[in-house]
């Protein structure tokens, strides 16, 4: 980054089957020019289909939260109750540690960063967290007591969030999990060294290394690694900052550099071109993390581009352009939507919020737009470094109104209506004329690049000013005479609702938010840039 329902659970990430591996391709290859060894041959499997839900009971053991934002939509968050006063249960200590700063020189960094969000799993009745953080260590967490468990090291400071799995073609067991994480490129490597390989497998059970994936150097400045992976029919999804998507068979492995290396079986073209060179220079950095949207992987580059991949080959085959540093991640709706943040950086007009669809080619496609404040902090000048929250997962009886929230460098959290329109606005290329979705409710929160979640009809979110904070959403029928304060939407179910929203809580915190929390089972648990993670609930 340029410097960060309520039975609907996701179980893990995979699920069902892909296609069968091909041999060692050119593409496998190409990575770091060593020669192939005999590899492990995967059985065969079917072809790539929709991907189903899953639903977890709390009680039962396994993979809870999966990925950074839960799942392969990017849109569930965790399970409630979301507490309504927010007590400070434990705190852990996370650290510090040295990255690379401007010129060359060594600067610290402490607690945990942007995405920096906890995933969990649990083993034995028991839950626990793994959280990567800027002392350069992924961490399994005690999620009752905050005890830390283990530790892997990588080379640099984690910003990203880690996904865990289970492989595919074995048992649902923990004592067979994949933890996989990213990091910075690695302290003291100068760009295009070929020790560069900041994304790492490590086993869930113990901590110990399994394999590890060496980042190319391209024409981004960038060799680090802090999108999340996704595992989709026994495909293991991965975008570098220097400009690819890998797909990986997280099972097979090669030896390299007295490693070993997750075979690949597909790579995408690199995501930028020779215009977005001369824009951006060597910002093209892919910094955000892969969504899937039926048969395609859809991921917003530096290079300014929103892209969709197929699945089976990576190959472009959907470009939607608009010239800004794109650092969030896309976000998926049950309408089959996009929403793309949108940070103002190379772009004459503001950032904001895009909504896409993706069934039109790209000059048809944008549904809204809404801009937010040119107000910025720090080296961002506006805009939404973060991604965007929505109600979708947690609106089991589909009645609500569709909702969407988000963080904005201006300040505020905006929580807008994703389908009701009561105006147009500017686009951030100074587009005319663009519909723009209805206002519900801002927030002054002293900016944020953060991602809020939004859990049942509550919304959590922490920004600059060290407050983590809580607001209710609060959606009454309309009635003819009613003197209910609200803005007025459209439910899922046909009925017209008023919509409001008010803070019930809030903590203070030691330092800035700049990480996702997750909430779950009456917990709160998010990092701090103070070096440490926080649970917060309600202490009797």
């Amino acid at each position: 980054m340029r410097r960060a329902l309520a039975a609907l659970m996701v179980t893990a990430i995979v699920l069902a089957a892909g296609c069968s591996l091909p041999e060692r391709s050119a593409v496998d290859a190409s990575l770091d020019g060593s020669p192939a060894e005999e590899e492990p041959v995967a059985p065969a499997r079917p072809p790539l289909g929709p991907e189903p839900p899953s639903a977890a009971d709390i009680e039962a053991d396994g993979i809870k939260i999966a990925t950074f934002l839960g799942d392969a939509h990017r849109r569930t968050y965790g399970r409630g109750p979301v507490p309504e006063r927010l007590d400070l249960i434990w705190r852990a200590h996370i650290g510090s540690g040295q990255t690379g700063g401007a010129g060359g020189t060594l600067v610290t960094w402490s607690g945990t960063g942007w995405t920096g969000q906890p995933t969990v799993v649990r083993e034995g009745g028991r839950d626990y967290l793994l959280i990567g953080g800027y002392d350069h260590n992924l961490r399994k967490i005690d999620a009752e007591t905050g005890e830390t468990v283990w530790t892997y090291k990588f080379p640099d400071v984690i910003k990203g969030t880690n996904t865990v799995f289970v492989p595919p073609w074995t048992e649902n067991d923990p004592s067979s999990y994949i933890v996989m994480a990213g990091s910075r490129r690695g302290v003291g490597l100068p760009l295009g060294s070929p020790q560069i390989a900041p994304v790492r497998g490590v086993s869930y059970a113990n901590g110990e290394e399994l394999w590890r994936l060496p980042v190319p150097r391209t024409r981004s400045y960038s060799q680090d690694a802090d999108a999340s992976s996704l595992l989709v029919h026994g495909r293991l999804y991965v975008a570098v900052e220097s400009a690819y998507v890998y797909a990986l068979e997280p099972t097979a492995t090669v030896e390299w550099n007295g490693h070993r290396r997750p075979k690949i079986i597909a790579q995408s073209p690199v995501l930028y071109t020779d215009r977005d060179i001369v824009r951006h220079g060597g910002n093209l950095v892919l910094e955000s993390s892969p969504a899937i949207l039926g048969r395609t992987l859809y991921i917003a580059a530096g290079s300014g581009h929103v892209y969709g991949l197929d699945l089976e080959d990576l190959s472009i085959v959907w470009d939607f352009y608009i010239g800004s540093d794109l650092d969030g991640t896309v976000i998926p709706t049950t309408d089959g939507h996009l929403l793309v943040p949108v940070e103002k950086q190379y772009i004459p007009g503001s950032g904001g919020v895009f909504k896409l669809d993706p069934t039109k080619p790209p000059a048809e496609a944008v549904v809204w737009y809404f801009p937010t404040e040119d107000r910025g902090i720090a080296e961002w000048e506006g805009g939404v470094i973060g991604s965007v929250a929505v109600n979708d997962a947690y609106d089991i009886e589909r009645r609500r109104p569709p909702l969407a929230a988000f963080n904005s460098v201006d300040g505020y959290l905006y929580v807008i209506s994703q389908d009701i329109v009561d105006g147009t606005a500017n686009g951030p290329n100074n587009e005319p004329d663009l519909p723009r979705p209805t206002l519900v409710y801002r927030h002054h929160i002293g900016s944020a690049i953060s991602t809020p979640v939004m859990v049942d009809d509550f919304i959590v979110t922490a920004g600059y000013d060290n407050h983590v904070r809580v607001f209710s959403v609060n959606y009454r029928l309309a009635e003819e005479g009613s003197e209910a304060e609200g803005v007025l939407l459209r439910g899922r179910d046909g009925e017209w609702y008023l919509v409001s929203v008010e803070e019930i809580a809030s903590f203070a915190g030691g330092g800035s938010f700049e990480s996702t929390p997750i909430v779950w089972n009456g917990r709160i648990y998010i990092g701090s840039r103070d070096g440490y993670l926080y649970c917060l609930g309600v202490v009797e």
